[in-house]
């Protein structure tokens, strides 16, 4: 079975031997989510969705390139951009710079998909008889997130390789003539998307990942008896916005070098080459080993199993002879630690509809104690299933990623939970759309859990000079080890001794006082930057808001009132709020904690509305519970495992 790696890993070392982060390029820093607003924008204005192609639009006004530009600027605003800034309005409160960016690089983007509609457009002669419109043409040629893949296999290796990636965009010209007439082979051009600041090195060898990938398959296909090789025709497209548009064209001749010694990496990460790594394309001078991917620290999970083998054709089997769906298996499983994802290609007209509506009747089958989970992941469709043998993610497995943290300003990261690779995913406290966490889950989800477990993570990578925390406890025994702890602001509040309002309005002066020292500064960091006397991070938390807002109505408005202004203003103050509830109702999620908490912890719940209150969709109803999570923030929630903090844990940082 060939060892399969992703275009991602390979990036990471080409970003690591270029040398990490003196290796960015001249763009501003971008923020993560808006560059994959970037990217599904470019599918959604080229693609045809529903029946509809948003540059179809251009067939209604004036043919002149200008106004094509400024058409597709301002649709891509009203019915792109800006619906997203409004509904996700509390997680850029403090990031105008970076949007603007974001904002002028789309104005970029439309530009250039407006150039390239004009460049196909047919001739004025043939307009009145068959032939597409520029829009048409371009959607036929043009596809955005394609997943590709190739297999590898080098003298000397022990085993070959798969190589999985989703391109950005690939250009595949249809039906071109050779000057005399005859057809050619089809040509094609893989295009690769980058904004901001971006590592030159790195983003040229992973470009050239996708040209290796398309050139191994497209040489599969090629005729016997060609005359050239298909790769022959394939072309490179490197562009970035920094806002602008800078564009690079690379031919497959050119980059023959770079690929071989793109090989040669691929099959030292792999561990099936052993021989000495090469440099990196882009890299020049002497040729040094390539530093190792951090993977000890990562927890390894099985592989799979033959019990999990068996699962994975049970599961095939059902939809193929009980429901007639055509679907196979796209490669092995993916071992979690609580479940098992499997890869899926759906056949000739499935559709993925139709393989959601036998999700009850698939539990039922493979006597599943929750409903399978489907999902798109990657650009891959995979469905999720409960592990006959769940491992266990303990806190101490995961210590060692939680990133380092800054003597004078201490550590920003909140462990949310491992992905199924077992990395460590976190909330960065100092960023806008991680500034404060709101967490869900009925009982047995792991809720408690998980907020004990995220006020470790915060402790090992802090002191009290950098960290204090506000613990509200209306249960009175979730955080019982912590009431002698130096990390207090102040003692434990229980609020059927103290009003919740008042410590809370406390908390808000706190912000206050916090506001009139920066000064100038633009935030927290800056503040103790430039500082002598510590000004330790504040994190409020509380293990059932609801019950908070339930107690009175005029305590309830007072509640909300502090929620609302810590919410707005208190990240730049080093002020957080992790809050949970057990009951994500709609009169406890609408107000204050939609509009000012934009990441969300989503546990084990019973009804799938109580997923679409705190996540804006289902899926949370279908977890395992004991830490199976969905985390979301700006992004589309992803599936992670929350790591377990054993008592012998508790005890030993708490009570530290």
């Amino acid at each position: 079975m060939p060892v399969t790696i992703t275009v991602s890993e390979v990036r990471r070392a080409l970003y690591l031997a270029a040398g990490a982060q003196s290796a960015g390029g001249d763009g501003s820093p971008s923020v993560g989510v808006l560059g994959q607003w970037f990217h599904d924008a470019i599918g959604w204005l080229v693609e045809e969705r529903q029946g509809v192609n948003t540059l179809a639009i251009l067939a209604d006004v004036d043919e002149d390139l200008e106004v094509w530009k400024q058409t597709l600027v301002t649709r891509a605003y009203s019915q792109f951009v800006g619906p997203r800034l409004t509904a996700h309005h509390a997680a850029f409160h403090d990031l105008a710079p970076q949007v603007l960016s974001f904002w002028k690089a789309m104005q970029a983007a439309c530009q250039w998909l407006a150039e390239l509609a004009w460049s196909v457009r047919p001739p004025r002669a043939t307009r009145a008889g068959s032939r597409p419109a520029p829009w048409e043409t371009l959607a036929d040629w043009l596809s955005t997130e394609e997943p590709l893949s190739c297999e590898l296999k080098e003298p000397g290796w022990s085993d070959s390789v798969k190589l999985i990636g989703i391109a950005d965009a690939i250009i595949r010209l249809k039906g071109l003539t050779t000057s005399g007439g005859s057809m050619r082979h089809q040509a094609w051009c893989a295009i690769e998307f980058k904004l901001g600041q971006t590592s030159p090195a790195a983003d040229l060898g992973q470009a050239c990942l996708y040209l290796l990938m398309l050139s191994a398959a497209n040489e599969q296909s090629a005729s016997p008896g060609a005359e050239h090789s298909v790769a022959d025709d394939g072309m490179l497209a490197l562009i970035s916005f920094r806002p602008e548009r800078h564009e690079q064209l690379f031919d497959a001749a050119s980059l023959a070098s770079a690929r071989q010694r793109l090989v040669d990496l691929i099959g030292k990460l792999a561990g099936v080459d052993s021989t000495q790594i090469v440099a990196p394309p882009g890299k020049t001078g002497p040729v040094h080993p390539l530093p190792a991917l951090p993977k000890s620290n990562v927890p390894q999970f099985t592989k799979p199993t033959a019990e999990h083998l068996r699962l994975g054709e049970e599961l095939v089997g059902t939809f193929t002879t009980e429901y007639d769906i055509a679907v196979s298996l796209d490669g092995p499983p993916i071992v979690g630690p609580t479940f098992l994802r499997f890869p899926i290609k759906l056949g000739r007209k499935t559709k993925v509809a139709a393989v959601q509506r036998r999700v009850e009747e698939l539990q039922l089958r493979l006597r599943l104690k929750r409903a399978p989970f489907i999902a798109i992941e990657e650009g891959s469709f995979v469905i999720d299933i409960q592990r006959p043998d769940p491992q266990m993610v303990m806190f101490d497995d995961i210590r060692a990623q939680l990133p380092a943290s800054d003597p004078k300003l201490g550590g920003s990261h909140v462990p949310i939970g491992v992905d199924i690779t077992g990395h460590l995913v976190c909330a960065n406290l100092a960023k806008t759309e991680h500034s404060h966490l709101l967490a869900a889950g009925t009982t047995g989800s792991g809720k408690s859990e998980w907020l004990r477990t995220a006020i470790a993570g915060l402790m090992v990578t802090n002191t009290p000079d950098t960290l204090r925390l506000l613990i509200i406890d209306p249960k009175r025994n979730a955080f019982h080890a912590l009431r002698k702890s130096p990390y207090l602001w102040k003692p434990l509040v229980f609020p059927d001794e103290q009003s919740t309002a008042e410590v809370l309005q406390e908390l808000a002066t706190e912000m206050d006082r916090r506001y009139r020292q920066l000064d100038g500064a633009d935030s927290h960091a800056q503040l103790v930057a430039r500082s002598d006397v510590p000004l330790p991070r504040i994190v409020c938390v509380c293990d059932e808001y609801r019950d908070l807002i339930s107690r009175s109505r005029e305590e309830r408005k007072q509640i909300e009132d502090q929620i609302c202004r810590l919410g707005a203003k208190a990240r730049a103050a080093g002020i957080h709020l992790i809050l949970a509830t057990q009951e994500p109702r709609r009169e406890t999620i609408k107000g204050p904690l939609d509009s000012n908490i934009p990441a969300r912890v989503g546990l084990w719940m019973q009804k799938a509305q109580e997923s679409r209150m705190l996540l804006s969709e289902a899926g949370a109803e279908k977890l395992l519970g004991n830490g199976d999570l969905l985390f979301k923030d700006v992004g589309p929630p992803r599936r992670l495992q929350a790591p377990l903090l054993t008592e012998e844990n508790r005890n030993a940082i708490f009570g530290a």
